[in-house]
């Protein structure tokens, strides 16, 4: 099987030559995984040398096809040659049978451009026009350090319009909670968090009719309010990735206030964070947690990029030094900058291009059991051995401005 490409526009087409069998349908396959990975959404096969086309070759195009749907791109059969043709049509699959001149999908806007150092961008406005967050410090952040002997986390519910980021737990009691302890965010009537009680895998919960996701947040930030802006970006192809200090930078400067709170979807070249090994709620010596060598006891680190190739849910609020909020952030990328993100990790998706809306996005990720771990992520910048920052390919950016700090 030969393929080569050829890009139209924003139209990528496959010529495919020799058949299509269950020996080479693994590379038709790679190669329509490669060109979705690299934001190739409209996809034709340009298919007048394939003289053979078996089952396991229609799984792959039918997958594609569904695939590239969901997200409002197409795949599409050009030229087919009498064999392919037959094989489609006995099949039921004429709708896999595209014209040459591919149109716009209806309905396609595009969005005022913007430019960053590693990215392009296209900024919508969404109603309500003006709208912006109210967002507040919860718990005190030495309780990470020395524990909350006798205090208790007030009770959350975490519905639609509400953001949430810090160490939390999903529970009905604090006393539940409290064993339990790790990285928590919230975000449109969905809460995940990464227990610290030794499980390894991160928990949620998606509001359905009446039920809410309720919990307890130690200590971070709640926001409430509304969106008014969507940004989605695309790294250059000379640089493939953009950089969490660079998204967060281009968030703040989107918002135009010293504070911002924004929820990023994106498809992830890799992450780095960390995450807590034990709840940080029981009282105890401050010197003994975060003092070498016992940190490694508290905190789990990635050491090097995780989760590559992923797709992310990122929670974050990011401001300029000396706010309110400046106990609950850390520098990123300079001191000029300073944020507190936590990201949810998925196995990869792509994702749709153009406006998209906040809260069905939201749910859909969710959907199944794909969530693989929620981080407070970090920049690692030392010089020999540093992990570096989160990196990302492509995404969609919900921000707002916070109008008090």
């Amino acid at each position: 099987m030969e393929i080569t490409r050829e890009k139209s526009g924003d139209l990528l087409v496959l010529r495919l030559k020799g058949r299509l069998d269950a020996n080479w349908s693994g590379h038709v396959q790679n190669a329509l995984a490669g060109a979705v990975r690299d934001g190739e959404h409209r996809v034709h096969l340009e298919m007048s040398g394939v003289a053979y086309v078996s089952s396991a070759g229609l799984r792959v195009l039918l997958a594609f096809y569904k695939q590239l749907k969901g997200i409002n791109g197409f795949l599409g059969v050009t030229r087919p040659s009498p064999e392919v043709l037959s094989v489609l049509e006995l099949a039921g699959l004429e709708m896999l049978i595209a014209a040459e001149t591919a149109a716009l999908p209806p309905g396609a806007q595009a969005g005022e451009p913007l430019v960053s150092p590693s990215a392009t961008w296209e900024t919508y406005q969404l109603p309500p026009l003006g709208g912006a967050f109210r967002v507040v410090a919860h718990g005190d952040p030495a309780a990470l350090r020395q524990g909350a002997a006798g205090a208790e986390a007030p009770h959350l519910a975490f519905g639609a319009g509400r953001i949430a980021l810090g160490v939390g737990a999903l529970g009905a009691t604090h006393a539940d909670c409290v064993p339990r302890f790790g990285e928590f965010l919230a975000v449109e009537g969905v809460a995940a968090f990464q227990p610290s009680d030794g499980s390894s895998r991160p928990d949620f919960v998606v509001s359905e009719g009446a039920l809410r996701p309720e919990g307890h947040l130690l200590c971070g930030l709640l926001g409430e309010g509304t969106f008014p802006l969507l940004a989605r970006f695309e790294a250059n192809r000379e640089t493939r990735t953009i950089p969490l200090a660079e998204l967060a930078r281009t968030v703040l400067s989107l918002a135009g206030t010293p504070v911002a709170v924004f929820v990023a979807l994106t498809e992830t070249s890799g992450l780095v964070g960390a995450s807590l090994r034990q709840s940080p709620a029981p009282a105890g010596s401050a010197a003994a947690r975060f003092g070498f060598p016992q940190i490694r006891d508290w905190l789990s680190f990635t050491t090097e990029r995780a989760y590559r190739d992923s797709t992310s849910l990122l929670v974050g609020v990011v401001a300029r030094p000396d706010t309110s909020f400046a106990p609950l952030l850390r520098p990123l990328g300079g001191p000029d900058l300073h944020a507190h993100v936590h990201a949810a990790a998925f196995p990869y998706r792509p994702l749709r291009k153009g406006p998209v809306e906040l809260h069905s996005t939201v749910r859909d990720l969710f959907e199944g059991q794909g969530l693989q771990a929620v981080l407070h992520l970090l920049a690692d910048q030392r010089e020999f051995n540093g992990a570096g920052d989160s990196e990302f390919h492509r995404g969609a950016v919900w921000v707002a401005p916070v109008m008090s700090a």
